[in-house]
């Protein structure tokens, strides 16, 4: 519904001669929508004028509307209600602004499940208290075992933006896994086509599915030995392969809560590290690439590992995105 006061969340900005300019149009009246459009993404404006949130000059406003430089600009973010069941838990929030919410995930938890506790009931909580009167849109999503970066939109405008910039690969996704075995390479990327299996369940490498692409770098390798095979932070245990990887060594916490450092008994053959990044966002994505070149997640038995008794390991590492308002490329390090 349409408002007269501002909140701390809203958008105001004032037309530029560069906001002009990049409307790219050689006409000499430039609308309200022109500007827009080359802003934010077109279909999250349309809520927006319909339900009267944008204005010019503190005058409701409308796509046609011819804008001039030094015209104020108001987008009011709309009232919601909150769509899940607000459950009390101990968030670990990385990262708030007005329009993101970047989470640590912990292990063992789902994101929204439907009829169980998941993570979107503490985020609901967490809305209620925070008096953030918004839905709960989850730009990513992390299987239950899966830990770290999850990030929460907290507007469709945002959800909108940020998604563009998923789908353009400006937002990064960064993980670090366990894998099966000696991965020979020092890095790849893995370009396969994936598609849900007929048991419903697995996913699996087809190529009637969808393109996906998986780049990975190897930290390290850990040969078998008789010996402790828990993480070894050794100079001689450290085969980095830094080439092409945007991320730097103190970004990668193997001492965090989430990060198990148990002995794993089933490598016979080894175990190697490495680090991930995902450009597209297919269910299990990480999980098929790898099992599909014989490395599967350390105890990931859905895609043939052996069996640890312990999760899969797969940390959510990194995100990293341009601001919304400002512009500023911005890193989140779970």
């Amino acid at each position: 519904m349409a408002r007269k006061t501002h909140r701390p969340d809203d958008i105001l900005w004032t037309v530029t001669a560069a906001d002009i300019d990049a409307a790219g149009s050689e006409k000499q009246d430039i609308t309200l929508g022109e500007v827009l459009n080359t802003k934010y993404p077109r279909k999250s404006l349309v809520k927006l004028f319909e339900e009267k949130l944008i204005h010019i000059n503190g005058h409701k406003a409308t796509p046609k509307d011819i804008i001039s430089e030094g015209d104020e600009i108001w987008i009011a973010m709309a009232k919601e209600k909150i769509d899940h069941e607000p459950i009390e838990m101990n968030l670990h929030i990385l990262y708030e602004d007005d329009d993101l919410l970047i989470v640590d995930k912990p292990a063992g938890m789902t994101v929204n499940s439907k009829d169980q506790v998941s993570l979107a009931n503490g985020v609901a909580y967490y809305f209620k208290e925070h008096g953030i009167k918004r839905k709960v849109r989850f730009l990513n999503r992390l299987d239950r075992d899966t830990t770290g970066c999850i990030a929460i939109a907290k507007s469709g405008l945002a959800q909108s933006l940020y998604q563009q910039q998923m789908d353009d690969n400006t937002f990064e996704k960064w993980y670090m896994a366990t894998v099966e075995g000696i991965v020979e390479a020092d890095e790849d990327s893995l370009v396969l086509s994936m598609e849900r299996s007929a048991d419903g369940i697995h996913y699996e490498v087809n190529p009637k599915g969808r393109e996906t692409r998986t780049d990975y770098s190897v930290l390290c390798r850990h040969q078998s030995q008789p010996v402790d095979k828990s993480v070894n932070k050794s100079k001689n245990s450290v085969d980095i392969a830094s080439k092409n990887v945007d991320i730097e060594l103190p970004d990668v916490d193997k001492s965090g809560q989430n990060v198990d450092k148990s002995v794993y008994n089933s490598q016979e053959c080894g175990y190697t590290e490495v680090l991930v990044r995902l450009y597209t966002g297919k269910t299990h994505q990480i999980r098929v690439a790898f099992s599909h070149i014989g490395h599967p997640l350390v105890g990931d038995t859905l895609y043939g590992a052996q069996p640890t008794g312990q999760p899969f390991q797969l940390r959510a590492q990194k995100v990293v995105f341009t601001h919304m308002r400002t512009g500023e490329r911005i890193t989140v390090t779970a």
